[in-house]
């Protein structure tokens, strides 16, 4: 992952805060950030390796779809945010800030001119009906939002807290909401890898794990073809696990979803594995994900069960996982995505 200087400059700034204040920490921040724990901030993650990572170096962290609802009304000076990809997010984010800012409070946001900062900061100003500065600092803006008196109406964020069916795939009627990457739509990648599952000489499996869930649509897939497998689904979004606890209990699939960093204190062996790799940090490329999640599969596949992954067609995966299975198995190059099977035997 490159070197976010919007982040930089935001973590600088909460090192020495000293009023009430939030931090938001988004999708941006890398769970091996090492930084002095500010007893005066708060901080509420929607990823569970961000939590548990500040947690632990004694932050007042919490995990949570972005959860406002246990802050009193006009209750903090300050609240941060490094700007997030998702438009939604960031438009729940500043509607929250109306409420949960004092009058003369402000939101501060970090983020690059690319990224829509100033539209950002210019859209917050109108809810907080407060004023916006704006200051550059390199390639990135430092955008400061002063809560008014009267905050005027909210942004559109697409009914963040809100689950609804987005999207059907062969019988099932598929739940989400925004706050997760592909919220409202079918990935390409995830339906390639799901039709396959109709023609792979693969034996009922017993027990499927779907890594990086996101809303659980492989998970319904492989229900839909193996009804009596003991599926466990795990994502490090809270977004998504809300909505994928919801799809199983609409499709009565039997299995658990789990709150987890790629599956790190999962310890059950599966038959199979089900991956569509994220790629992204943030607005960043992270090649890295590739490989952790590979390794993960590695060491919970059963000694006869395989891993399918799905992956862009650019994402050198075979140069990867030969460095933890004996074989990889190309099953499908359509120019934009490859599907690989891989096992040991």
């Amino acid at each position: 992952m490159s070197h976010d200087n919007a982040l930089s400059l935001l973590l600088n700034i909460l090192k020495n805060e000293r009023e009430t204040s939030l931090w938001v920490a988004d999708e941006h921040i890398p769970d091996t950030l090492k930084i002095a724990a500010n007893p005066v901030v708060e901080v509420i993650s929607n990823r569970f390796d961000v939590a548990s990572s500040l947690a632990k170096q004694g932050w007042r962290a919490h995990f949570s779809d972005l959860d406002f609802s246990h802050l009193q009304d006009r209750s903090l000076t300050t609240l941060y945010l490094r700007l997030a990809k998702e438009r939604a997010v960031v438009n729940h984010v500043i509607n929250q800030a109306a409420r949960v800012l004092k009058t003369g409070g402000q939101l501060v946001i970090c983020g690059e001119k690319k990224q829509g900062i100033k539209n950002y900061a210019k859209q917050a100003a109108l809810c907080l009906a407060g004023k916006a500065n704006i200051k550059k600092r390199g390639n990135h803006y430092l955008a400061t939002i002063t809560r008014g008196q009267m905050p005027a109406a909210l942004l559109d964020d697409k009914r963040y807290s809100t689950l609804r069916i987005t999207q059907h795939y062969g019988n099932s009627e598929i739940i989400s909401k925004p706050g997760q990457f592909g919220w409202n739509k079918l990935d390409s990648g995830s339906v390639l890898l799901a039709e396959q599952l109709k023609q792979l000489p693969i034996e009922s499996p017993e027990t499927i794990l779907d890594l990086g869930c996101g809303y659980g649509f492989l998970s319904l897939a492989a229900h839909q073809q193996w009804p009596d497998a003991f599926i466990t689904a795990t994502d490090n979004n809270a977004a998504a696990l809300i909505s994928c606890r919801e799809n199983f209990k609409q499709q009565a699939i039997s299995g658990d979803v789990v709150a987890d960093n790629c599956a790190s204190n999962i310890t059950k062996k599966q038959s199979l594995i089900l991956c569509n790799p994220p790629f992204h940090q943030g607005f960043s490329l992270d090649s890295n994900l590739t490989e952790k999640f590979i390794a993960t599969a590695k060491r919970l596949c059963t000694p006869a069960g395989c891993a399918l992954f799905v992956v862009n067609a650019f994402i050198p995966l075979e140069r990867t996982a030969k460095n933890h299975f004996n074989r990889q198995q190309l099953l499908l190059n359509d120019g934009h995505f490859k599907l690989f099977r891989l096992f040991d035997v």
